[in-house]
């Protein structure tokens, strides 16, 4: 993943940037599969690591709804901010700040989720697949691996997408203008943002990001799996997605390591 984005000022002002995103339905979503599909069902709520954790608000439903919760990403100020909204509930949930192929864990979780396409993030079949061994670590046997994709059926049929948008808060307001470009050949959606951070006229910061996530096919994404010790297990619209042109785009999918 491209270290020069998710900066301060992305960081800083994510979660307005997904206020209008459906959580709850995406976590409810999750939680039906841990449910339907984790082989103990009689046990404690499974144990949940989220890689790429952002600022924790899948984890605080998770950790609010039993499960032992453990957060991972590269951000420090989503770091911190994770660690503030995990707060309340004690041992049950942490977070540490590790980029996502450095990752070690003490012991093997339940599950392991991983949202917001940031297995995307990862475009070369060799990070992809380290990728993959990293959470088969962090997974014990027979456990689940729940991750969105861009589905590459929908975004080679629909294009890219493009625009601008406004968030404020108080007397400051940030400026997100985005475009889209496709990268057939290498399976690659570039998503280009330039973020403005204002007060009246004045801009206080500015920013360029190049976000670049892999869009995938069924057949690639089943034979990466299962070459890193996954099976899939099914696949569905993801219900939390943020309104918008390019909602459709996002699908779950779901795994057990083997």
């Amino acid at each position: 993943m491209d270290h020069d984005i998710f900066g301060p000022l992305h960081a800083g002002w994510y979660d307005r940037w997904h206020e209008h995103k459906d959580y709850p339905a995406e976590v409810a979503q999750i939680e039906e599969i841990l449910l339907k599909e984790v082989l103990d069902k009689e046990g404690p709520a499974p144990s949940v690591i989220d890689l790429g954790c952002g600022t924790a608000r899948h984890l605080e439903r998770l950790a609010a709804a039993g499960h032992e919760v453990l957060g991972v990403d590269r951000s420090p100020v989503m770091v911190e901010q994770s660690k503030a909204r995990l707060a309340r509930y004690g041992d049950r949930a942490s977070v540490v700040q590790s980029d996502l192929l450095d990752v070690t864990v003490d012991r093997p979780f339940d599950a392991a989720i991983m949202m917001f396409s940031v297995l995307g993030y990862q475009t070369g079949n060799d990070e992809l697949l380290a990728a993959l061994a990293t959470v088969h670590r962090a997974v014990r046997p027979g456990g689940l691996f729940v991750f969105d994709i861009l589905d590459a059926t929908v975004v080679l049929r629909e294009g890219p997408k493009g625009g601008v948008t406004v968030v404020h808060d108080g007397d400051h307001h940030l400026l997100r203008a985005t475009t889209g470009k496709l990268f057939p050949q290498e399976q690659v959606y570039e998503l280009g943002m330039q973020l403005w951070l204002m007060c009246g006229n004045r801009v206080l910061d500015c920013v360029k990001e190049s976000h670049r996530l892999r869009y995938f096919l069924r057949r690639e994404l089943d034979l990466a799996l299962g070459m890193t010790g996954f099976r899939t297990l099914g696949s569905a619209p993801l219900a939390g997605g943020q309104s918008g042109p390019s909602r459709e785009w996002s699908r779950l999918v779901w795994a057990r390591r083997i």
